[in-house]
């Protein structure tokens, strides 16, 4: 491997299915959807099924397919053209700009916890460690993937799944020790019970929590063996992922009433709430800093990812040159140092706002422009088995053309209707904002970003 740049050394299975996970889990989604009590299982049974597992099932394909620079940017590129290609990698960048306040404030109410959980609503608090994380993970990712992949994975491991699965255990402790349920636990309640759109609304923010398999695959090169670890990685992520949501949103909905889940801190109040019972309130900041470590870990991974493709781009010619700038470990240094300020003056913007209803708006903005980008992917995948079949691919979407046009179809027609869907006001009682005012928003603010790359498109 001499003289290859470190960005460039092979990536394991491991760790690719370690990065996968990371870039998709997350604990700032938990409270969220425990929210919705035992129907969750039904909610994500009903979004694996029309949009997880396309999603998967057509990354996997792509991925294999075609390994190279660029990920989701050369896929539709080569698929039906580089304006679109644009289209979708700004898309895909925009939407994780949106997001990053939300997860950073997660990670600024798990620190507070550590010392005292009254901090989690100090704005300027949230803001000062929200700045620190984030210029903390960018910085860390100049030194390139290959060993930000490995602190990912040694973070996901220690800050994401050991609290979950110790969540899921006082969970299933709580009620066998015959203590009562924050949530109804008969059979019946799994069928959700939706009478009003803004119901259903609510439980569509599911999208943006099991998003991201496609982010990596700037990195499938990487592998040893494309062809097998690409396929199996992200079926050990799905698993995983799937595992880690619905077990650790209903550890959230059992020991925390709905109507007192705060968005930022609702999986740390499941651990307040038991290690208050038994007498054991120092506990509570260890797990708290292990919290931190996971979602430092997950924002590490979302980084670098769609920042390669804009670079991949910027060789294009379609944004300025002076975004192929590398650093030595092989990371796009101006890309990452311009999301990272733009991270900071949203951060700053959000300081003045309720943290509740920014954390649900941002989400909802976030999820809309992301399903602009898999809606494109899903048609690149169909154009490119017809415009380019004699293309290796040692993973194909099972059951030939019946199976690529069920599979990709469902997907993007579940993409342009979660689009739709979004600009409903949810009904949620944590989110205090009006339905003129969110609709407004969302419209304004989708509009925007879908117009403005086509200005952009070789003018900048």
């Amino acid at each position: 491997m001499a003289g290859i740049p470190k960005s460039q050394k092979t990536i394991s299975l491991f760790m690719l299915a370690m990065m996968n996970t990371a870039v998709v889990v997350g604990l700032e989604g938990l409270p969220e959807i425990g929210g919705f009590g035992l129907s969750l299982i039904s909610y994500y049974a009903i979004f694996t099924l029309v949009y997880f597992l396309p999603v998967g099932l057509v990354a996997a394909e792509l991925g294999v397919g075609f390994p190279g620079e660029g990920g989701v940017y050369r896929w539709v590129k080569e698929a039906i053209g580089e304006r679109m290609a644009f289209l979708a990698i700004w898309c895909q960048w925009l939407q994780i700009l949106v997001w990053y306040p939300t997860v950073l404030a997660v990670c600024a109410v798990s620190l507070a916890y550590v010392f005292s959980p009254t901090l989690g609503e100090n704005a300027w608090f949230v803001l000062l460690i929200s700045l620190s994380v984030f210029w903390f993970a960018t910085i860390i990712n100049f030194r390139g993937i290959h060993e930000s992949g490995w602190i990912t994975s040694f973070l996901l491991i220690v800050g994401t799944l050991l609290p979950v699965f110790a969540a899921i255990g006082i969970a299933g402790w709580w009620l066998l020790d015959g203590r009562e349920s924050a949530i109804p636990l008969n059979s019946s309640d799994i069928i959700p019970n939706i009478s009003s759109v803004g119901q259903f609304v609510g439980a569509l923010a599911i999208f943006s929590f099991l998003s991201g398999l496609e982010v990596n695959s700037v990195h499938f090169r990487n592998t040893k063996n494309p062809q097998r670890d690409i396929p199996i990685s992200l079926l050990i992520s799905g698993v995983l992922v799937l595992g880690v949501s619905i077990l650790g949103a209903l550890s959230v909905a059992v020991l925390v009433p709905v109507e007192s889940i705060d968005l930022a801190s609702g999986t740390l109040q499941v651990f307040e709430k038991v290690f208050n019972v038994l007498g054991i309130n120092w506990l509570l900041p260890v797990i708290a800093g292990c919290a931190l470590l996971g979602m430092a870990g997950h924002i590490m991974i979302w980084v670098i990812g769609p920042t390669e493709s804009l670079r991949v781009a910027a060789k294009d010619g379609l944004i300025p040159e002076t975004f192929q700038k590398m650093t030595k470990g092989g990371a796009p240094k101006n890309i990452m140092l311009l999301q990272a300020a733009i991270v900071s003056l949203i951060c700053f913007l959000g300081v003045l706002i309720n943290l509740n209803t920014v954390f649900y708006v941002l989400t909802v903005i976030s999820a809309q422009i992301y399903l602009v980008m898999y809606a494109l992917m899903f048609v690149s995948v169909i154009v490119l088995r017809f415009k380019k079949p004699n293309i290796k691919r040692s993973f194909r979407i099972p059951c030939g053309k019946t199976g690529l046009w069920l599979v990709a179809g469902t997907g993007f027609l579940t993409s342009v209707l979660g689009i739709c869907f979004m600009f409903v006001p949810p009904e949620m009682k944590e989110v205090a904002i009006s339905a003129a005012w969110f609709t407004r928003t969302t419209l304004v603010a989708f509009a925007v970003v879908i117009i403005v790359p086509f200005i952009l498109y070789k003018n900048l």
